[in-house]
Parts: C-alpha cells; structure tokens; sequence
C-alpha cells in the first residue's frame, strides 16, 4: 500500500497537453489543483470600476502567483502579480491606486500600485517588528492561512483621504524565570503544546497623510484568529468616526463582538454595547450608524434600530452595506448564496434571480460579484442593482470550456455526479461530504483539496455530494441513505470521504455501518476511533485512510493506531508545514492523487 501511496509528483499528469480547437479532454487532478479564484473584489471610489485578487497556483513550482486586475466590465487588465498572497485590497480615496497587503520585502506591509500598473511602492513605511501570523503557530494561530510574517494585519483609508488606519500584531510579555499561571481568557491545550503564553493584541495606528506622522490609538484583543485581520474597521462616510471590532478573550469560543467608535478629531474611543450582535462594520450614510446582524435581523447602533430583516433560514455570509435608503447583504440559505436589497426596516429580497451563487460582491454604479454555480465555473459578473440584469465579465478559466465535466444533479441532500457509463451499468460510488457545504459553488477548494468530484466522475465513480439533515445529530443514515436511494450506484461498492467535521463523519460510519467498503478523513477524526475515549468503538468495518498537517497530527495517530488494532488496514500520510485546509500546491495534489488510488484500490480491487 505504501508503494501504492508514494506517488512521485514527476508521475503526476499535472497539466494535460491542450486539446486541439473545439475538442475536448476529462478532467484531470492538474486542473482542479491550478483553478483560478477570484478572492476579492473591490469597487472604485466612482463606482464604475472593479478591482479584484486572482490566485493562481502552479505545482511544478509549489507556488500560488496573486494577481491584481482592473475592469470596467468590459476591459479587464492586470495591474501587478505578486508570489503569494494579496489581500486587503482597497483603492485610494482618489482611485488613481490601488493599496494592498503582501510580503513583497519578505513580511506583510501595505503596497501602492497605480491603477494603469507599475512599480508598487509604499504609502507608509511602518518600522515595527515582523511576526509569525497564521497555521498552528501560537499566539497567532489562523487555521486556514498559510504561515506568514506580517507587520501590519488590516488596513482602512479614511474617505477624504487624510488618515490611514492600520492594525499591527502585539504580542505580549513572555516571563519564563517563576513560571506562568494559566489565563483562561488566552490559554488553552494549544498553549501548552506550543509554550508561547502572549496574550495577543491588535495595535491600532493612525497615519495622517498631511504630516507623515503615526500615531498610536489603542492596543486591544485580537479575538478568535477565525477572522483574520481583527479588528474589522470601517470609517464613517463624513471621515470623522472609525468603527472597529474587538472581543473580550481570543478563545475560538469567544463569538461576542465588541463595536468601538474613535473619534478622530478629539482620539476618544468609546464602546458600543451591541447586545451580542455581529457587527458588520458597514455605515448609514449619515455617519450616525453602524450595522450589525442578530438571529433574524439587521440592527443600527448606537441604539439597535431594526434597519432589515432576513429570510427565514438565511444568515449573512458575507458583507453588508447601507446605500441611500436602501440596505445590501450577501446571504446564504443552505444550497446557495446571493445579494439581497431591503428597503429601510423592510424584509431582504434577493437582487437578481439568476440561478447560482452571487457571492465576493464589490458595490458601485453596479454590483461587481463573482457568480457560480455547481455546474457553471465561476466568473465576475455585474448585477444591475435597480433591475437585477445580470452581465457576465471577466472569465479567469477560459480554457476549461474544452474540459469535459460531469453536470451536478441536485438530491434531497446535496448533489450527485453520474457518469454516462454509470446510467447504463451500475458504478462504485464515493460520499463525499464536510457536513454542510454541498452548496451552488463550482468544486469549492475548501471542500475539495483532496476530494476532486469531478475527477472521481471522470474516472468512473457516481459521485454522492452529501450534507447533513438538519436537527439530526447523527450524521451517519443521511450518508447510507445518499448511497442506498442512488440507482446508479453499485450497493456492495461504497466509500466515503471528508475533511475537518466530514473526517469525523465518514470515521463514524466505518464504525456504525457496513454500506463503506473503504474510508479517508482529512486533519480530523471521531473520538470513537481513539482508545480509552469514553466512546470508543468496537468495530472497524472498512480501510481507512488519513491525511493530516501538523496540528491535528497527535489526533489521528491515536486514531490510526487503534484502526491496525482491529486488524483493518490503515494509512496515516503526514504533510508538514500545512494548514486545516492544504494550501501547498503539490501537497493538494498529492493528497487527491492518494485518495484516488486508495478508492481505486477498496473499491475496485
């Protein structure tokens, strides 16, 4: 098996060679390793234009190349490229710039560019110290982004253009000579695995853009490190406040946000008691409010008007902003996500009804949004925000028109994908699931770093896309139910397979079902796969397989020692120097060429 396993990347068919005009070829790990994504979008200060972040990921090179573009919705050209990550891309308060986070001198700084391109330089010249922000690195942990140095995390420009407001990582004193006491508020098991004890803080700066001089504003909580970047910030449309987010401990459970207001004429900062809202750090247009989401509605504060209201069962997903009397919000409701309009203290109504995702919006004269679907790739699109007319723009994957997919079918619980062959003869089947993402996006790299839906089609497999049945705690009859309601699927020949909360799931179906013939968790598993947990399981009834980064490593090693204690066969593949998501190119497609061999091996013979 470890033969089997041990695929050399030279053996690897990356990047098939290009199909002649108007033939097509199947998909391969190649292409769905190297999609290009559109991360971030941002409209210019006349609204007519777009600026947005393509990531391009090479695996000859192991690298992603980050890619500043400018588009009219017609013309679209690129403005600068950088190895590795762009982000934070704002325009100037004049729109003859473009600014942005990226390690060009080796840490995170901001960078200026023009907006007709050339050589980036920098706006302002911080000379504070380089820390190691993202992966498992304590304090500053980001599961999900790459590790980095950083000296500067966020960035706003006021909109008359005279301030800068810039947050800094501050880590805290480290005594070492009489020991430390556990602080609940910025410790947990993590802290003892790493040793590093900081209390993380945010340093809050302004740059005045008249004198050249920065001043220090306040050092506070960086809070749970899922929202890179913290605190969120937004000025006020007249200049004179600057709303930012903090939160009282820096636990992944602390979901509590803290609304503070500074005045930038006097430098007093004050706090709003927001009741537990969510705040969105998006303002009225009179500089009075600020917005914030709670169960079911859209609050202004300071006071908590209800400014909107949701649908029911729908969340904000992403951003919100207040324009005229009107307020926007992307919202998700379970399979799909879109921009919705409210009229003040009115219910939110989807802008347009095109079918897919709209989704990473930037809103001008127009919404500039990245639309998607489960059969459709993505591409930036301009929505009409009066009439809802959809326009498609620039396409960052022109060439997969000439790869052949297999066209997602909605289910009771996801999607499937059947291949042709599959609908004359039965096929084995995979359940590929993460509990709740099967949704209207085009192979979601969060979900699919290691699982290619459409390459398993390709290769054979129907296809099962599955998320859990919402209020059942137990995940496990929603997965046999996929494979047993599929006519397609060859009963005596299933596997499943996912990531973080789908490792868990499909580790308990191979404990509590005998529908999987084979299993493969990523940086994740279930307590009943480890001995003396409480819950430990009797049995194992299939192969598992598991792929893991660093952090979850002290995990599956339990997990993996106690699946060859019953006797089943069982693989641990080890990746260093990664995130809960892979990240490294060549390591995704390791992980998908593994998974597709294991697959092949359980379920094919």
């Amino acid at each position: 098996m470890k033969k089997l396993l041990a695929i050399g990347l030279a053996a690897l068919s990356m990047v098939p060679s290009a199909a002649a005009a108007g033939e097509t070829r199947a998909i391969g790990v190649g292409d769905v390793v190297q999609f290009r994504r559109i991360v971030e979008t941002r409209p210019a200060p006349d609204g007519r234009r777009a600026a947005m972040v393509v990531t391009e990921p090479s695996v000859d090179g192991n690298t992603v190349t980050s890619r500043i573009l400018v588009t009219d919705g017609g013309d679209t050209r690129t403005v600068t490229t950088a190895s590795g990550r762009i982000a934070n891309l704002r325009w100037s308060p004049d729109g003859g710039s473009l600014d942005y986070l990226a390690p060009l001198d080796g840490a995170d700084e901001i960078w200026r560019v023009s907006a007709a391109g050339g050589k980036p330089g920098k706006p302002v010249d911080f000379a504070g110290p380089a820390v190691e922000i993202g992966g498992k690195h304590e304090p500053f942990r980001l599961a999900n982004v790459p590790p980095h140095q950083a000296k500067i995390l966020a960035f706003e420009w006021s909109p008359d253009g005279r301030n800068l407001a810039f947050t800094t990582p501050r880590p805290g004193g480290r005594p070492v000579d009489d020991g430390v006491a556990f602080d609940d508020r910025a410790m947990d098991l993590r802290t003892l695995e790493t040793g590093e004890y900081d209390l993380v803080k945010n340093g809050l700066w302004l740059f005045d853009a008249r004198t050249g001089r920065t001043n220090h504003v306040v050092d506070s909580v960086m809070g749970p490190v899922a929202a890179p970047g913290k605190p969120g910030m937004a000025w006020s449309p007249d200049s004179g406040k600057l709303a930012f987010v903090t939160r009282e401990t820096q636990q992944p459970t602390d979901n509590r946000d803290t609304l503070r207001l500074l005045e930038t004429a006097s430098g007093k900062v004050s706090t709003v008691d927001t009741g537990g809202a969510r705040v969105l750090t998006a303002w009225s247009p009179d500089s009075r409010s600020v917005l914030a989401a709670k169960q079911d509605q859209l609050l202004a504060f300071p006071g908590g008007a209800v400014v909107a209201t949701l649908p029911a069962r729908s969340r904000i997903s992403g951003s919100a902003w207040w324009l005229g009397d009107r307020v926007f919000a992307e919202l998700a409701d379970g399979r799909r996500e879109s921009l919705f309009v409210a009229p003040q203290a009115g219910m939110l109504t989807p802008v347009s009804t095109v079918d897919g995702t709209l989704a990473t919006c930037a809103l001008g004269v127009a919404a500039f949004c990245v639309r998607e679907s489960a059969s459709t790739r993505p591409r930036l699109s301009l929505v009409d925000l009066k009439t809802g007319a959809t326009r498609e723009g620039f396409d960052p994957n022109p060439g997969f028109s000439r790869i052949r997919l297999t066209t997602p079918e909605p289910t009771a619980t996801g999607y499937r994908l059947v291949p042709e062959t599959c609908r004359r003869t039965r096929c084995p089947a995979v359940v590929i699931t993460h509990g709740y993402d099967a949704t209207e996006r085009f192979m979601p790299d969060a979900n699919e770093w290691q699982y290619p839906s459409q390459v398993f089609a390709a290769k054979g497999y129907v296809v099962l896309l599955v998320n859990e049945t919402p209020g059942v705690q137990d995940p496990v009859p929603t997965m046999e139910a996929a494979v047993r309601d599929c006519e397609f699927a060859d009963q005596a020949r299933a596997g499943i397979m996912g990531y973080s909360r789908g490792a868990f799931v499909a580790e308990e179906a191979i404990t509590r079902s005998t529908v999987f013939k084979a299993a493969s968790a990523g940086d994740g598993g279930s307590p009943s796969l480890i001995e003396g947990s409480g819950q430990t399981a009797e049995h194992v009834n299939a192969p598992l397989l598991q792929q893991v980064g660093p952090a979850a490593g002290w995990l599956t090693l339990s997990i993996h020692q106690f699946v060859k204690s019953k006797n089943m066969p069982s693989e641990l593949m080890l990746f260093g120097g990664e995130t809960h998501i892979f990240h490294q190119p060549k390591h995704r497609a390791s992980a998908m060429e593994q998974n597709l061999a294991w697959f092949d091996r359980w379920l094919r013979g």
